[in-house]
């Protein structure tokens, strides 16, 4: 039982990557045409914004932001044609000149595929412009996008951080390692070669620290993530050097030279600052996951009971709060509040089971396999349980568990993807 911890940890971690893999590298969207305006440098505008939302490099936690983005702007040109005709020269101006700026922040944020100006709109903004009077009102009508579009774009970035930690620094599985192979090595002597005493074996933090630096300096504020963002770059520049000097020590072997005296003197230093590292990404991750979590709750409240894309996210929600209980678990835990999350699970998944077989259309087969890998979790989960129970070892179920729950991600995602029915966005 004493691999319980680190395995609900390390499934945290493999979680976390799943959820924020989704969101930073879902494939181009289908992306609802929005109705023109009317004039024809708008229309390119609103139809290269629309491109933009559905190319592949938009996460698509980002897609709803950027949708609301163009439906306010696109509703505030046309009401004020709509009001007033002669408004026509100036939206058009407007509409061309905000085309630029727009595009220049999206593919800042998103590196997305944002058309240029096309000819009509580059020689409108090489006439003489409207009045400044009408200008400045048509401005105030239509401003283009701020906070929302920098806060996506700041998401997005942390996300790509978490990502990177999750792929190259698996913290506590390696300092767990650590102290095992240097408690045997202080038991058998120091006759044991180049793995003498045993180094922290990973590479340092330089390009994590550079990402986070650049994503925690972007404008906008993101207040659940941005504390533990500075947590987390504090805890990783503390510990940088030293993985950094260590690294040095073994690889030019000058270990030998002073038989391990370096190692041995480091060794009381760089423990707790790996573990206060370890701690801040768990944290980091934390706050990302449960930023998500929230979101989908707001936004499930805005659909309808039985429609089937509520059905989905409530399933989806239900199995990820079945996630944090199970990271809760340990050798000695009470496992009463994870069977019962089990147990939300198997409720909404039965409901959403009941809702795809009386679509008709069916639903796409992506989405009834999705509602089959739900079930297939809560039982590898229950397994978990059983495990605990008996005093048995659980890593075998727990890691099922693991991948048969980024797996049902990835259902899910193909479930959004094809069937459009059970978009929530």
């Amino acid at each position: 039982m004493r691999g319980m911890t680190g395995a609900s940890r390390r499934i945290r971690r493999c979680l976390s990557a799943a959820l924020l893999t989704v969101a930073s590298s879902a494939p181009a969207a289908s992306i609802t045409p929005v109705a023109p305006v009317g004039i024809e440098s708008c229309d390119a505008f609103f139809a290269a914004y629309a491109q933009c939302a559905a190319s592949p490099s938009v996460p698509e936690v980002a897609r709803p932001g950027i949708r609301q983005g163009i439906n306010k702007m696109r509703d505030s040109f046309r009401d004020t044609v709509m009001r007033n005709e002669a408004a026509r020269p100036t939206i058009a101006y407007q509409c061309a000149q905000t085309h630029e700026a727009v595009r220049k922040s999206l593919i800042e944020a998103f590196k997305c595929d944002f058309p240029a100006l096309p000819a009509a709109s580059q020689a409108l903004l090489q006439s003489t412009p409207p009045s400044a009077s009408a200008a400045r009102s048509s401005a105030r009508v239509a401003p283009p996008p701020g906070p929302e579009v920098q806060q996506v774009a700041k998401v997005n970035a942390y996300t790509e951080v978490q990502n990177h930690l999750v792929r190259s620094h698996p913290l506590e599985r390696q300092l767990a390692e650590y102290r095992r192979d240097n408690e045997r090595v202080l038991k058998l002597g120091t006759k044991l070669g180049a793995n003498a005493w045993y180094h922290f074996g990973i590479v340092d933090f330089d390009g994590v620290i550079d990402e986070l630096e650049k994503a925690v300096a972007l404008p906008g504020t993101v207040p659940e993530v941005d504390p533990q963002a500075r947590q987390l770059l504090a805890a990783l520049r503390e510990v940088n050097p030293i993985l950094k000097a260590l690294t040095r020590y073994q690889t030019t072997r000058e270990f030998k030279e002073d038989a391990y005296k370096f190692a041995r003197e480091q060794h009381p230093i760089l423990v707790p600052k790996v573990e206060t590292a370890a701690k801040a990404m768990d944290a980091y991750g934390t706050a990302l996951f449960e930023r998500e979590l929230a979101r989908d709750e707001r936004r499930m409240a805005t659909l309808q009971e039985d429609a089937p894309a509520r059905r989905l996210l409530a399933t989806s929600l239900a199995l990820r709060r079945a996630v944090q209980r199970f990271e809760a678990l340990g050798p000695k835990a009470d496992t009463a509040s994870f069977l019962a999350a089990l147990s939300d699970v198997s409720t909404a998944n039965r409901q959403l089971g009941a809702t795809f077989d009386g679509m008709s259309p069916k639903a796409n087969s992506s989405c009834t396999g999705y509602a089959d890998t739900v079930a297939s979790v809560i039982g590898h989960g229950r397994d978990v349980v059983r495990d605990i129970r008996a005093k048995a070892d659980p890593s075998q179920p727990a890691q099922l568990f693991n991948d048969t729950y980024n797996r049902s991600m990835r259902d899910r995602e193909s479930c959004q993807r094809y069937e459009g029915r059970v978009r929530s966005d």
